[in-house]
C-alpha cells in the first residue's frame, strides 16, 4: 500500500486509512475522504506542492502534508 501523494496522474485508488491527528482526520473525513472511497489523481503541482483528486464526482485539492497521511491501495481501471 502507498500514500495518496505517491499515486501517478490518472491512477485510481481505494482509501484504506487516514494516519493523522484527530483534528486533521476529522477535517479530511468531512471532505469525503472516507475509507473504501475511490479517488483518482488529477494533477500534481511540482516541487512537493498540492495535489488535485477526484472523489464522488467533485474535485478536492490537498496539501502534500495531508496527502501523505492517507493510505491507499491502487486499483486498475
Amino acid at each position: 500500500m502507498i500514500n495518496l501523494y505517491d499515486l501517478n496522474i490518472n491512477a485510481c485508488a481505494k482509501i484504506i486509512s487516514i494516519n493523522n491527528n484527530d483534528t486533521g482526520k476529522i477535517r479530511l473525513l468531512e471532505m469525503g475522504l472516507l475509507p473504501s472511497t475511490e479517488a483518482r489523481m488529477i494533477k500534481k503541482a511540482p516541487f512537493g506542492g498540492p495535489i488535485q483528486i477526484k472523489i464522488n464526482n467533485y474535485y478536492i485539492t490537498l496539501r502534500k502534508e495531508d496527502a501523505v497521511d492517507i493510505i491507499v491501495q491502487e486499483i486498475s481501471k
